[in-house]
């Protein structure tokens, strides 16, 4: 008696008699006896079934023959139009894992395009599919890929993070896309104008600028470049979006900032012990901190101790978004939150970098400090730059624009097909994610 489960009900069919009738059939060899049965459903024969051994049915032999029939097309079709396929080459790696720890260690020895690099060489292909952090994903490198990515924004591909990025960052101006993402664009874009860099920014990164090297810089004999420079963004970043002063209160969000930053882009795994586990209570961390903040800020804006056009959490707090909404104390933090990071930590990277270049070639260190000489001699004791001084610093924008070419701040832009993607003769199915890499700093 062979056995099937139909929901919850077990099914005893009555066939045994029909397979093995057959004395041309061995009674063991089973492939062979359900072949005769499937012939005899052919001939719209009817099963017989014995439920709980209670009662007895009559099933027509469709019942049977449409679902494997249909099972059959299905794979069948799918297995064909995968052959047509020519997907990137590549490797996914290990179940769930991917690639995802070469990723990572290629990335903590400050050699991210070490990863792209070696896979470029092993498959000849400046495009490649990989599995990183449980998704599937195919690195375009290049220019093209940079171009093809950015100008097929909502047409064939869309803005995409990794769930790290998504859980830790939470609802705000990264994980927001369409007219979400536009109305809040548009409640930032009067703070990051060229008249609101004059008017609100120049003079404090001018002034924190002098008190860190003061504090952190002059006569020390040696110095950790790269911790000295993230705290200074860091302080720069408090500074400019929420009028953070309080240094020992800046130095604790920097430490729980260090914590949050190690766990955004890693395995998404909550376990004691993992970076992203660290990572998910230093931001509980932060948001508390940052909840406070607001609060206090929203009662001075309230009592009119403070100015809505202060900086941009007075602008978030005050000013509502075209539809008449204001943004919710949630929203303020996670987006504060986000500033924070995008504000501080690209920049870190990227003058920690140009510091490096600077020490290698004294020539182009020996021009750049003549242009801010220039600059400095022309201004009274006391005077702030202003953004026309900015304007002339062509030389110094250069030599950043070089430093980032050749060692670019972050790997590359992460997004999402929409549709399927035929490029440079590869397919890259729907729903695959694409990340873009300048292969020429490799």
């Amino acid at each position: 008696m062979y056995l099937y489960t139909l929901r919850n009900f077990k099914l005893a069919a009555f066939v045994e008699s029909s397979l093995t009738k057959s004395t041309s059939v061995p009674k063991e060899n089973y492939s062979n006896k359900l072949l005769i049965f499937y012939q005899k459903i052919k001939r719209n024969q009817t099963t017989t079934l014995i439920l709980s051994d209670m009662s007895t049915m009559e099933i027509p032999a469709y019942v049977f023959t449409v679902p494997i029939l249909v099972m059959i097309i299905l794979l069948l079709v799918r297995k064909n139009k995968t052959k047509t396929l020519n997907h990137p080459p590549g490797s996914y790696g290990w179940p769930f894992l991917g690639e995802t720890l070469d990723f990572l260690k290629a990335s903590k020895e400050g050699k991210p395009e070490k990863f792209v690099k070696e896979r470029i060489e092993k498959y000849k292909s400046k495009i490649f599919k990989t599995s990183l952090m449980g998704e599937t994903m195919v690195v375009l490198g290049g220019t093209s890929g940079n171009k093809f990515l950015f100008s097929n924004e909502n047409k064939q591909v869309t803005i995409w993070w990794p769930v790290t990025v998504r859980k830790l960052l939470g609802p705000g101006l990264v994980t927001s896309v369409g007219e979400e993402a536009k109305i809040m664009r548009k409640m930032l874009s009067s703070f990051i104008s060229p008249d609101a860099f004059s008017r609100l920014y120049i003079k404090a990164m001018e002034v924190v600028g002098h008190h860190h090297f003061e504090n952190y810089w002059q006569g020390k004999e040696k110095v950790k470049v790269f911790p000295l420079v993230k705290l200074y963004t860091f302080k720069v970043a408090c500074q400019l979006f929420m009028s953070l002063e309080d240094n020992n209160e800046i130095e604790r969000l920097s430490a729980e900032f260090n914590i949050f930053l190690k766990g955004l882009i890693s395995i998404p795994l909550n376990l004691p012990g993992t970076a992203f586990y660290k990572a998910m209570r230093g931001t509980t961390a932060i948001r508390k901190e940052l909840l406070q903040f607001v609060r206090k800020r929203k009662e001075a804006l309230e009592h009119k101790t403070s100015s809505p056009s202060q900086d941009i959490l007075s602008h978030l707090l005050s000013c509502p978004d075209e539809n008449g909404k204001f943004m919710s104390e949630l929203l303020i933090v996670n987006n504060i939150l986000l500033l924070l990071f995008a504000g501080h930590d690209t920049s870190s990277v990227t003058l920690t970098l140009l510091i490096k270049r600077l020490a290698e070639h004294p020539q182009v260190y020996q021009n750049v400090l003549k242009e801010h000489i220039e600059i400095a001699s022309a201004k009274k004791d006391g005077e702030f730059l202003s953004w026309d001084d900015i304007q002339k610093m062509k030389c110094s924008w250069n030599v950043i624009s070089e430093v980032m070419r050749l060692t670019p701040p972050i790997m590359g832009a992460y997004r999402e097909a929409i549709v399927y993607i035929n490029y440079e003769g590869y397919h890259i199915p729907k729903g695959w994610k694409a990340i873009q890499y300048d292969i020429q700093c490799c």
